[in-house]
């Protein structure tokens, strides 16, 4: 049911446009190539901090979005992997109740695969961590992407489903794409909560997408999480 819920936007891409208001038309290779912009390690808010997002309540399950909110198939999204293969994009959520039950993770990726590929897809890592507000691990979740992100669209927005976590205050959502796995990154609206965690120096980095001529642009991670 949960799943179900997260997954209700519908979703339509046809293409992304190579300039700024539009999107950008880069390959996992590119991607890879390019430079991250990692600026000065991000500033650690307060558990009570004030957030302009509201939860979005379907039946008794609370959805949080800490993207700009709009519908997935209006919104300007790109994809970028990781850096390094030991950092994780990270989104920083806070729950809208002490003890509020964590129960699923919706994230959208791509290994680069689609229908047109002439070759099978390969098997990929991926990890996904669940951080507290002082970045101490809760939980840790490791498979192969196949399942979730493999699609013969070339993208897919897939839910994963945790045991129930309690969570207070603010927590992270990590993804470990381990530069395979391009992560959905809407490139307008930027709310502030996107980060790079460096697992190796346990720290977090606010973080901006290169683009052409040097410019750089905020962008929102694209995952949300869901409990009650």
């Amino acid at each position: 049911m949960i799943i179900a819920l997260l997954c209700c936007a519908t979703l339509s891409f046809s293409g992304f446009a190579a300039n700024p208001q539009s999107g950008t038309s880069l390959g996992l290779n590119q991607l890879k190539q390019s430079e991250s912009v990692l600026n000065a390690p991000a500033t650690k808010q307060p558990a009570n901090s004030v957030t302009t997002h509201t939860p979005v309540q379907q039946e008794n399950i609370t959805i949080l979005k800490q993207d700009s909110g709009i519908n997935i198939s209006i919104m300007n999204i790109t994809f970028a992997v990781s850096p390094t293969y030991g950092s994780a994009q990270a989104v920083k959520f806070t729950a809208p109740k002490s003890g509020w039950k964590l129960e699923s993770i919706l994230i959208m990726a791509t290994d680069g695969w689609n229908a047109s590929s002439k070759k099978s897809p390969k098997p990929l890592p991926f990890a996904i961590e669940i951080r507290d507000a002082n970045l101490r691990l809760i939980y840790h979740f490791a498979d192969t992407q196949l399942p979730y992100f493999t699609s013969s669209q070339g993208i897919r927005m897939t839910g994963v489903e945790v045991p129930d976590i309690l969570v207070s205050g603010d927590f992270f959502v990590c993804f470990y794409g381990y530069r395979s796995l391009g992560l959905a990154a809407e490139i307008q609206n930027a709310t502030g909560d996107s980060y790079l965690f460096d697992k190796v120096a346990g720290r977090l980095y606010s973080y901006r997408l290169p683009m052409k001529n040097n410019q750089t642009l905020p962008i929102n991670w694209l995952m949300r999480v869901a409990g009650r």
